[in-house]
């Protein structure tokens, strides 16, 4: 999406992870979606200079749903920082990342105790002491945020209750989220395992269907760009059948 002005799809692989975090900007505001695992923040820096962009340069970061790998990097970004940032989320969200409530897949005491042992010291003490900060604006559902020509907020929950996608109008991209997957090119549902409500997340799939979606930014599995209402509809109508 280099060609796009304005908005480009980062790239970080770290320990065999994979994200594709996004960056929105223009003339006044630059806009980081999703931070990634604790401890990537150097990383995104370095991939922002892709877009002659720096974390000094952010004005916000919006969090599109409360799971570990998208919270992770947010509260040493703004300790980093010296300038304000406003930190945006759902309204359904925020509980969570404000630290109010346990994280829906990650809270310890949901684990058993040979599920807890399997995990990695680090996913331990990440679990034992999430990643939280304070979000100042709630967003809701069909709201704009007058960046870049417009990016609408389209509650897609499923994956998670408060879990929202984007759609920036101007070059017609959907940036999904965890609402979609993508595996070379091809667009699947989220991931089962790590979606309590497939059923209202597939409904959510169908609200894209509204949107005159040029190109899909997922979180795992990078840019699809060919035949991507097709592949919506495809996805939708398999699973309703």
């Amino acid at each position: 999406m280099a060609e796009l002005k304005g908005i480009e799809t980062l790239t970080i692989e770290k320990d065999s992870f994979v994200i594709h975090p996004t960056l929105i900007w223009d003339e006044k505001q630059t806009l980081l979606i999703d931070t990634g695992m604790p401890g990537y923040m150097e990383e995104i820096n370095l991939v922002m200079d892709k877009a002659n962009k720096s974390l000094e340069d952010l004005t916000g970061i919006l969090i599109t749903h409360q799971d570990i790998n998208h919270i992770g990097s947010l509260p040493e970004i703004l300790t980093a920082c010296t300038q304000h940032l406003t930190i945006y989320a759902h309204k359904e969200e925020i509980p969570y990342i404000e630290g109010d409530l346990p994280l829906l897949k990650t809270n310890p005491a949901k684990f058993t105790e040979e599920q807890w042992e399997e995990l990695s010291d680090f996913l331990k003490f990440t679990y034992l002491h999430p990643p939280k900060a304070q979000v100042t604006v709630s967003l809701e559902d069909a709201q704009t945020l007058e960046i870049n020509g417009g990016i609408e907020i389209i509650h897609t929950p499923g994956h998670t209750p408060g879990h929202i996608s984007l759609f920036h109008k101007k070059s017609g991209t959907l940036i999904a989220g965890d609402t979609l997957l993508a595996t070379n090119g091809h667009l699947q549902p989220p991931n089962p395992v790590s979606t309590p409500d497939m059923e209202l997340a597939i409904q959510s799939i169908e609200k894209f269907l509204a949107y005159p979606i040029k190109q899909v930014v997922c979180y795992h599995g990078g840019i699809v760009t060919e035949n991507v209402m097709e592949q919506l509809q495809s996805l939708v109508k398999t699973k309703a059948s």
